[in-house]
């Protein structure tokens, strides 16, 4: 039996790119690490899996943050 090396993918990491973990993902977005996976279990945050860990691409990261709510902290003297 021959192994077919033209299905194998590469792992170069130029084109993957920057991999996060779900905590810093968490962390980035100020949210709690299970609200990060539930997005990624749910479909609405694209993940790569190795093994049992899951890894966030900075593209899909990217455009994962355009489509969220801006939640601004109020500015110095906006208090009311």
């Amino acid at each position: 039996m021959t192994l077919d090396t033209s299905a194998t993918l590469s792992a170069d990491p130029t084109t993957v790119g920057t991999l996060y973990k779900t905590s810093e993902v968490a962390t980035m977005l100020r949210v709690n690490q299970r609200t990060v996976q539930e997005w990624i279990r749910t479909g609405a945050l694209p993940a790569v899996r190795y093994g049992r860990l899951l890894r966030v691409r900075q593209a899909d990261l990217a455009t994962f943050g355009e489509a969220l709510p801006r939640r601004f902290p109020p500015a110095a003297g906006d208090e009311g």
